[in-house]
This record gives C-alpha cells, sequence and structure tokens, in this order.
C-alpha cells in the first residue's frame, strides 16, 4: 500500500521536523480525484480539504484544483496555512451542500419531485440557484397582513379564511415569518391556528416588547400543504419534495441541499457549526457557496483575498474576539441571506483590520430569511473592533445598512452605496451606535428604507446617521456625497461634539440635514462647508408604501427642505452653508415642531442663534449632481442647457473633480429628470447590476470574468 506508506513517512517526517527551524513549507494539492493519503503533490493530489488540512504545518500551503467542489464543513485552520488554487477554469468551490438525487414522484401531485435526505433539510438550490421553502401566499402573490394591535404572540387576519380548504388547526406546526417592526424580521412556529383567523404564536426568542401593529406583512411556510408552485420545496420525515422551477429542467436538473442535525423547531443559523474556521491562516481565489450557518469564521489574524462569497444563507464572514488585525480584500460577496461581514473583536486588540476594494451585491434582500430581529441583513457590521478601516468597496442592494458600526473610532471612507435599506426601514447607508467614526469622501445613492409591506411607519431610509439613544459624540462626517435618500441624507439627532463638513447633499424626501435634540439642548456640533439642495420633482427611486406615523396618523407628506432641525437645539456652529431649493418648494429651512419654513438666511438666523450667515447662501434654483466615483482626477462635462454654480459663477464646459468629490451645478428651467445624475466612471447605478466586480487597484476596474493572479498572470476567477 504505497499510499499508506507515503503517508506514514509524512507523519514521521512531520514529527522529526515539527520543531526545528530550519523545516521546510511544503506545498499540499488536492483534486476531486484525487486520493487520500497519496503524497499529495500536484501529480497526485489528495482528495478532500479536510485530510490536507490535517497534513499540513505552519507555513504550508494546500491548493485546490480549479473547477472543482470541495465539501469543507465545521472544519478548523490553523495559523500560517494558506488555501488557495491552482490549474485553470473557475475558483474551486468550498461547500457545506450535498448533491442529492430525486427519482421518486409526489402522489399528492405528478410535477413535485422526491428524494430521500436523511438529515432536516434548510435549505435547497437547483442549477445553483436558491429556491424558497413552500409558503403561503406564493411569493410573487406578497405578504398577508395583520390585524391584530399590539398582541406580539398572536396574528389576526381576516385573510386567512380566504385560503381554500382552511380549517382551524391547518397550520399548527406551520411557521410564519413576519415584519413586526419595520426594520427586522421575525421567524416563529404556529403553535396554534383557531379560530380560522387567527395564528397564536411560540416564542420569538430575543425580543419580548409588547408592541405589534395592524398592517404588517406576513408569510406562511414550513407546510407540505402550501408545496403547490414551481420553485418550491419542503422536507419532511426524510423526504425532500420540489417543485422544479420553470427555468429548470427536471430531467436534467442538478439539486444541492443543506442540512442540519440540529433538533430545534426554528435553530438560529446565526450560531450553526461554520464552513471553515480560521486561527489565522490565508485564503486566496476561493469560492464558498451554500452554507447555512456561517461560511468562514477568522478566530486570529486572517487575510482573505480575491475570494468569492455566494448563495449562503447566513453570514459570510463573520470575525471573532482574537482575529485583529485581518484583512478581507477584492473579493466579491452575492446573494448572502444575512450579513456578508460582521464581528465582535477585542477593543483593547491590534489595531490594523482592513475590509477594503469589495462588491457587495444582493445581501440580506431576501424578505424574511438570513436570521430575524434587529441588525440583520446588513452589508458589514463593525460590532465591535479596534480602529478598523471599510474603504473603496461597493454596495448594491441591501436589505438594511450597508454598514453598521458598533463600538467607537472606525473609519469608513471612499465606499459607494446603492440602494441600501431595499427590503427594511429605520436605517441608513452607514448607521453607527458609537462615538468617534471617521466617515468620511463616500458616495451614497437611492437608499430606499422599504415600506411596502411594513407596519404603517414613516420614511427612514436616511444616507448617514449616528443613532440617538446614548447620547453619541465626536462623530466626523466629511466630504461625503448623498443623493436620493428616502429620510434625511445626513440624520444628526441627540449627538454631541460632532463635525459635519464639506457634504454635498441632494434630493432627499425630507431634508438634506436634520438636526434634533433629545434631552440635552446643547449639541456642540462644528457644521461648515456642506452644500445641501432640495429637488422637485424629485428623481428618487419611488415604490409602493403603507404610510403613517403610528402615533400620531395620519401621516402628511411634508416638503423637501435642505435644513430641518428641532427649535429646542442649540447645535454649536453652522456657516458656510450652501442652501438650494426650487422655488415651487415653499421654503428651503423647516423649523420643527411648528413646521416654520424659512427662505433667507437673515429670517434664519435670527430664529436660530447657533446660525450664521457667515460664507453661507441660499439658491432658488433646480440642481444637478455631478460625482467622481473613481480614483483618479476626472473631468467631467457639463450637461447641456445654462448652468451655473449655486454662487453664480459659471462652470464652462467642463469641470474637474478629485477622486469621490462632487458638486452641484443649478439652474434657474426645469432640471431634467434623466440621468438622476452623473458619474466620472460612466457607470449607470441605477441598474440592476451595475458592476460585476470589486474596484481594482488604482482606480482599475477588472473586465468582467477576469482577474490578475497573484504572479500578474490573467486567471478566470
Amino acid at each position: 500500500m504505497p499510499g499508506a506508506r507515503a503517508h506514514v513517512v509524512v507523519l514521521l517526517t512531520a514529527a522529526v521536523l515539527g520543531s526545528a527551524a530550519t523545516a521546510q513549507a511544503r506545498d499540499w494539492y488536492v483534486a476531486p480525484d484525487g486520493v487520500d493519503g497519496g503524497p499529495g503533490t500536484i501529480i497526485e493530489p489528495l482528495a478532500t480539504l479536510a485530510h490536507a488540512v490535517g497534513r499540513t504545518s505552519s507555513g504550508d500551503s494546500i491548493l485546490l484544483e480549479r473547477g472543482g467542489t470541495y465539501r469543507a464543513f465545521d472544519l478548523g485552520v490553523g495559523a500560517g496555512r494558506t488555501i488557495t488554487a491552482y490549474g485553470s477554469g473557475a475558483r474551486p468551490v468550498l461547500t457545506g451542500s450535498a448533491r442529492v438525487e430525486l427519482f421518486g414522484v409526489w402522489g399528492g401531485n405528478p410535477a413535485v419531485r422526491t428524494g430521500a435526505v436523511a438529515e432536516r433539510v434548510v435549505e435547497c438550490y437547483v442549477d445553483g440557484r436558491f429556491v424558497r421553502l413552500a409558503r403561503w401566499p406564493n411569493a410573487d402573490a406578497g405578504f398577508l397582513r395583520n390585524d391584530a394591535d399590539d398582541q406580539p404572540d398572536q396574528i389576526v387576519d381576516a385573510e386567512l379564511a380566504t385560503r381554500p380548504g382552511v380549517a382551524p388547526g391547518r397550520w399548527t406546526g406551520a411557521r410564519v415569518r413576519w415584519r413586526r417592526w419595520s426594520w427586522w424580521w421575525e421567524t416563529r412556529p404556529v403553535t396554534s391556528h383557531a379560530p380560522v383567523n387567527t395564528l397564536t404564536l411560540g416564542p420569538e426568542g430575543r425580543f419580548s416588547d409588547p408592541f405589534s401593529d395592524p398592517g404588517s406583512g406576513y408569510f406562511i411556510d414550513n407546510d407540505l400543504d402550501e408545496l403547490d408552485a414551481p420553485g418550491e420545496w419542503f422536507w419532511q420525515a426524510g423526504t425532500l419534495y420540489l417543485y422544479p422551477p420553470t427555468w429548470a429542467d427536471p430531467a436534467t436538473m442538478t439539486v444541492d441541499v443543506v442540512t442540519t442535525t440540529s433538533t430545534a423547531v426554528l435553530p438560529d443559523h446565526d450560531d450553526e457549526p461554520e464552513g471553515i474556521r480560521s486561527a489565522g491562516a490565508t485564503f486566496t481565489h476561493l469560492h464558498f457557496s451554500r452554507y447555512y450557518g456561517t461560511a468562514l469564521q477568522l478566530n486570529g489574524p486572517s487575510t482573505v483575498a480575491d475570494c468569492t462569497f455566494s448563495e449562503l444563507g447566513s453570514n459570510a464572514v463573520h470575525y471573532t474576539w482574537n482575529a485583529q488585525p485581518f484583512a478581507v480584500r477584492r473579493s466579491v460577496f452575492r446573494d448572502v441571506r444575512n450579513i456578508a461581514i460582521r464581528g465582535w473583536a477585542d477593543a483593547g486588540g491590534p489595531a490594523g483590520s482592513v475590509i477594503e476594494r469589495n462588491l457587495f451585491l444582493r445581501i440580506g434582500v431576501e424578505p424574511g430569511y438570513g436570521g430575524w430581529g434587529s441588525w440583520h441583513a446588513a452589508g458589514i457590521i463593525v460590532g465591535q473592533a479596534n480602529a478598523a478601516v471599510v474603504r473603496l468597496n461597493r454596495f448594491v442592494d441591501t436589505g438594511y445598512a450597508g454598514i453598521i458600526l458598533g463600538s467607537d473610532g472606525q473609519t469608513v471612507e471612499r465606499n459607494v452605496f446603492v440602494r441600501t435599506m431595499r427590503t427594511l426601514n429605520d436605517g441608513a447607508a452607514v448607521y453607527t451606535s458609537c462615538n468617534a467614526s471617521q466617515i468620511r469622501d463616500n458616495i451614497i445613492l437611492d437608499t430606499i428604507g422599504d415600506l411596502e409591506y411594513s407596519h404603517p411607519w414613516w420614511p427612514m431610509g436616511h444616507g448617514i446617521w449616528p443613532e440617538f439613544l446614548a447620547d453619541f459624540h465626536d462623530t466626523v462626517i466629511t466630504g461625503n456625497t448623498l443623493y436620493g435618500n428616502n429620510g434625511h441624507g445626513i440624520f444628526l439627532p441627540n449627538n454631541f461634539d460632532c463635525t459635519i463638513a464639506d457634504n454635498v447633499v441632494v434630493d432627499s424626501r425630507r431634508a438634506a440635514l436634520g438636526l434634533y435634540v433629545d434631552a440635552i439642548p446643547d449639541q456642540g456640533h462644528s457644521i461648515t462647508g456642506n452644500t445641501l439642495a432640495s429637488n422637485r420633482p424629485s428623481r428618487r427611486i419611488v415604490r409602493p408604501e403603507n404610510l403613517s406615523h403610528w402615533w400620531l396618523p395620519p401621516y402628511t407628506e411634508p416638503d423637501p427642505v435642505a435644513l430641518e432641525y428641532d427649535a429646542a437645539g442649540d447645535y454649536g456652529l453652522m456657516s458656510h452653508t450652501t442652501f438650494v431649493a426650487p422655488t415651487s418648494v415653499a421654503g428651503v429651512i423647516r423649523s420643527e415642531p411648528s413646521g416654520t419654513l424659512y427662505s433667507t438666511l437673515a429670517a434664519w438666523t435670527a430664529a436660530a442663534p447657533w446660525a450664521s450667515a457667515t460664507g453661507s447662501l441660499i439658491s432658488r434654483t433646480n440642481a444637478i449632481l455631478l460625482f467622481n466615483d473613481t480614483e483618479a482626477q476626472a473631468t467631467m462635462t457639463v450637461p447641456a442647457g445654462s448652468w451655473t454654480f449655486p454662487n453664480g459663477a459659471a462652470p464652462g464646459a467642463s469641470v474637474s473633480l478629485a477622486p469621490f468629490a462632487s458638486v452641484v451645478l443649478v439652474t434657474t428651467g426645469t432640471a431634467p429628470t434623466s440621468p438622476p445624475y452623473h458619474a466620472a466612471s460612466g457607470i449607470y447605478w441605477r441598474a440592476a447590476t451595475p458592476v460585476p466586480t470589486y474596484l481594482g487597484d488604482a482606480g482599475f476596474i477588472f473586465a468582467d470574468g477576469f482577474e490578475p493572479s497573484h504572479t500578474g498572470a490573467w486567471v478566470v476567477p
């Protein structure tokens, strides 16, 4: 048995040389047609990643053959190892899924295929694409609506009686996914269904507040009776039922499932076993796909570069207490149903963690999936870290915030955010719950704040929002460009000693800048050099909504203004501000709660002692926005028409913009409705998928399908 002898030799050699300072690092090759126990060379590779990891020492590399798929589940990788790719073709796929065959036919519907799967299935993929658990109403029919008020453990809904064949008890043992509050989902078992219009729910497990509200959306799943539409599945007692999607050929389709041994009715897959746990390894040119729990957990200082994370049931990367400093670079995160990167590390640990040049695409946008409770469905959550830097990333379509900061002293700079808050409300593209954040030179476009199937709430899809609950202070918000926020552009309630400077904010639904107080009126900010513009007609993205102040109905849409503030506050000093508002808007500045509008600097500064006319101006014009979303100086052509700067100066035929800078041009005529804004890159950011990959080094955007390898050669990812 040469393979066994080789294995013994390797182990003996490692035992002899393991403590020697001169031990040589080596490469271990793994391929789908390899043999575990062999030498692990490129000629005679190993078969599994787990076996290869068990034979490595610090300094070794494991190379996975491109084009292969490798099951890697609950696997720890020690410090000093590198896992990467070799050969040509697609990146090697690391997965927690398994391929299954469906040869049976369900007696309840001959279109449904069946097959044996011993462990409980928690996710299903057909031809690599996510398919939903059977539900009612079906996904294309939207959501049911709760009728009950302040009954957090019951849903009362007359619509339930409209289901054909329904009777009390039908949904006992099923599950609801309920958007009980505007900013989170809950996933809860139905413990009783009686009478027919009432579902009594089991405990949510995290929140026990007494509130619920009529109008909140929900749907029912985890019930075989609801398996009635293409693209749905169900598992019960060892059998998988699948109604093939319309886009798949039942005769040739591939079916992959993720299973769990958990006996919990509702496993919280935030806490499911990880795919890979890194004690300080390096991962490059890999593709992590189809995990229910976290795909990659960083337990020690680790590096992730040039990887893809796709089709994940919960989180892609989770960093832990001892992970600093870690780096995540040049990777693509797409179709992740909860959070792309999150973690809590030692605030007193080593500084220097960086998350840079990644693309986050469709993160947390599948309603009802990806966890329950607050702080889910986000691009990045820096729960805690020591001076982490998040820069030069692109976020396109996140269900909740693009970035959440939960501890002091983090930096968010030169990122592009597009359609954040796409399926939830009451948050922001950049949302902070901490002190001394540095938020600078970001471009934030079209923050939505979805209210379509929320309970009646109000528009809170802000651009940048430092939270108000704990007297946070010393946030620095400078040089950012914001357009089309479905709330405020910059929302600064009950914060202290912040610097808000040189930002450009255009076409926010409520106000470009919102200032509010809680118990302490003196806030001590420095607010200077900002351009604040309102538009009418708006060019924001418009979506169906369920609007009302739940505590003060009905909701009345106020005019968009450049500045809105609570008259009870003293906000420090605000000066050198450019206000832009069309003449069709009744005022430029609004004081609350009276709703008083101001259209002159003299009237405003007389009413607000903290306000200064120094360096400020008001322009009653229509605005357009030009911004530079590249890392090079850009010369942008001024659009056709009679445009000036807000101070009346002529721009000429073009304007020059520094990287991640912007400018507002104005006209007394009508501003064109399309395009909504002008980007130096030429990217149409309102496209469904405006960019396919990350922002390359030195501003170079790699062509779709290619990337430079670590050797400088061009390879297919």
